[in-house]
């Protein structure tokens, strides 16, 4: 059983300031942006991962939001910097469904870590959705940045991706939360669809 190391401790603290004052897309609740690090780094240790695995999770976002702290990223070894940047868009130099499409792909030759983190980074953003949408408040228009079933068709095409020559009790989470969140996109879809 993972403990809370004095290593995850100091992943924790890194994620806390590359993050500070960043918020989730959400419309009715700020909820800090370390909380969605913490939840990817929870399913990870919850599916039994090691503690680089989960020390990445809690990192995933660094080299995207908070480049300024790279160094500081690779103090947590090869390894876990390796996770990171297998995870992270290289750059915004393209459209953003440009850039998921190449994010996607990417996965197919990833390293299974990555994959996992990946995975579990997905994981948590489709539970944030069901969340905003329990609470009345459907965050679609501003995570997505397309109509629903738009997300919901990269979602599974992302899924297919991260399979390619990996296969993990992980992935039956993600299937049964893609499963819950289909539904709700079928109900928040623009009409004609």
């Amino acid at each position: 059983m993972l403990t809370f190391s004095p290593r995850i401790h100091r992943a924790l603290d890194l994620a806390a300031l590359a993050h500070n004052g960043q918020v989730r897309k959400d419309p009715d609740v700020a909820i800090p942006f370390v909380s969605h690090v913490m939840g990817v780094a929870f399913l990870l240790a919850g599916h039994g991962f090691d503690e680089d695995v989960v020390v990445a999770g809690l990192l995933h976002d660094v080299l995207e939001d908070s480049p300024h702290y790279t160094s500081e990223l690779e103090a947590f070894g090869e390894r876990v910097f390796g996770i990171v940047r297998q995870v992270s868009e290289a750059t915004k130099d393209a459209p953003w469904r440009v850039r998921k499409v190449r994010y996607a792909q990417g996965l197919r030759e990833a390293w299974p870590e990555a994959k996992a983190v990946s995975c579990a980074d997905k994981i948590h953003n489709m539970q944030s959705i069901l969340l905003s949408i329990e609470r009345g408040s459907p965050v679609w228009p501003l995570l997505t940045n397309t109509d629903p079933l738009e997300q919901v068709q990269r979602l599974k095409w992302l899924r297919d991706n991260l399979a390619v020559g990996w296969d993990h009790p992980i992935l039956a989470t993600y299937d049964a939360t893609l499963a819950r969140l289909i539904p709700e996109a079928q109900r928040a879809a623009p009409r004609g669809h």
